[in-house]
């Protein structure tokens, strides 16, 4: 075989070293495993296999006299009837002045940031915010004055606000506009950012002509709000907030992205944002797809689909804490702080960072016992927050979730190391024949055995 040329070689070594590292990568030549309850993906509502919506969009496919991609890019020829209605549909759903189609969440971010700030303009962005929102930052005319704060601080984007304010006082002047973009529920560590608290700080210390929110909602549509509108509507917070993401994938289980925004802005999209001209319009299969989970999602039934998810996630963190990781050390299996206590978080959150000191042992164990896990190590993540990441679906059962935690218990006890077994020893009363049968029984009866020996 030939010798690789520089290029080959440079891309070998840059997977080498990652190997190294220790950080996952794939080649997609193998499907992800799927013989286990979905505990891993983004379809928080199990939307893409409900039966309801199938039998809706098989229906409505039939009779659809088109199915497949237009004719080309919207300012082409691809912008259709059915694109105009969708968009009018959502607008109005979404209670907004009006509403863009992108073919994805980082289609839009990256057009919105790359195209709509203005020379003079300022960003203020958390730092954990969608990469999507960190492309366009880079390619917009306000790259040069944009600033991360620390996340989920209220008390850091202030900080950083001031330090802005001194720097480009077009600002205060009414000259210059001042954007800041955090998300709702952020995936990674399944937090919510203080969205009250953002905007009371902002509107004190910004004119209002001069101040713009923007908000991804991308893992908070479909689940929070009136119809699943979002956390910005569950809090009544539209009119304080001047653009709004909400991805048509994850909870609404199809494929694209709309934006709500102004209607000059929406204009401006459209002839200066670049991911949006240079690309084909969504095909009318999408459209249809998108029309019939907005049906689902904002009726009886995704109302259903919420409440169950919701009380999953409950009961989720009830068993993990109390019959995983009270028998587990905590340098192996453990909770972000800001989940570890129950309603210390203003939404019951369905996305579960596990933290632990082994995430690729955590997620090959998994993946061969049929999920799709994948690990989060460092430096993916900081040191000391390695994790996997498990996500809550409504279509979850209580069966799925305990047999879940005999995994976990089954791995942690299978690393070998003293400490663990020592912490995990059984007392007698979680023997086979104590007539404790079920695994919540016995993880109760040893935490109450360690508790008595502590009196």
């Amino acid at each position: 075989m030939d010798d690789p040329g520089p290029l080959e070689s440079a891309l070998r070594r840059a997977h080498a070293t990652r190997a190294k590292k220790g950080i996952p990568f794939t080649d997609l030549l193998t499907p992800i495993p799927s013989f286990a309850p979905d505990l891993f993906s983004n379809d928080y509502l199990s939307i893409t296999t409900n039966p309801q919506l199938r039998l809706e969009f098989l229906k409505r496919i039939r009779s659809s006299s088109k199915l497949f991609s237009p004719r080309g890019a919207r300012v082409v020829a691809g912008n259709t009837q059915e694109h105009i209605e969708l968009e009018a549909r959502l607008r109005q759903h979404f209670n907004a002045p009006a509403a863009l189609l992108f073919n994805s969440g980082y289609d839009a971010n990256v057009a919105f940031f790359g195209s709509v700030p203005q020379e003079g303009d300022a960003i203020l962005f958390d730092e954990l915010v969608h990469a999507s929102c960190r492309d366009g930052i880079a390619s917009s005319r306000a790259c040069r004055t944009a600033y991360p704060f620390p996340h989920n601080s209220v008390a850091g984007l202030e900080t950083v606000l001031t330090h802005v304010l001194h720097m480009q006082p077009r600002i205060l002047e009414g000259q210059a506009t001042l954007f800041v973009a955090v998300e709702s529920l952020y995936s990674m560590d399944g937090d919510f950012y203080p969205l009250q608290d953002i905007l009371f700080l902002l509107r004190q210390r910004i004119p209002t002509d001069c101040l713009h929110v923007v908000i991804d909602e991308a893992h908070s549509t479909g689940i929070y709000g009136p119809q699943g509108r979002g956390l910005v509507a569950e809090l009544g917070l539209q009119d304080y907030v001047q653009t709004g993401l909400h991805t048509l994938g994850k909870a609404r289980g199809v494929a694209g992205a709309v934006l709500l925004t102004s209607p000059a802005i929406r204009t401006y999209l459209i002839n200066y944002a670049r991911s949006f001209i240079y690309s084909t319009a969504l095909p009318h299969v999408n459209l249809v797809a998108i029309e019939c989970s907005l049906s689902v999602i904002e009726g009886p039934l995704g109302d259903q689909l919420r409440e169950q998810l919701l009380n999953l996630s409950k009961l989720f963190h009830k068993l993990l804490y109390n019959t995983v990781l009270g028998l587990v050390p905590s340098g192996l299996l453990r909770l972000p702080e800001s989940h570890v206590t129950p309603g210390a978080l203003p939404f019951q959150t369905p996305i579960f960072p596990i933290l632990t000191s082994r995430p690729l042992s955590l997620a090959a164990f998994l993946q061969d016992n049929g999920y799709s896990a994948r690990p989060m190590p460092y430096p993916a993540v900081p040191r000391g927050q390695e994790r996997i990441r498990v996500i809550l679906h409504a279509g979850n059962t209580e069966t799925d979730l305990r047999a879940f935690m005999q995994l976990l218990l089954q791995w942690a006890r299978g690393q070998g190391d003293e400490d663990v077994h020592s912490q995990m020893d059984e007392p007698e009363s979680m023997r086979t024949d104590s007539g404790l049968g079920s695994v919540e029984a016995r993880m109760q009866a040893a935490v109450a055995a360690r508790a008595r020996a502590l009196l």
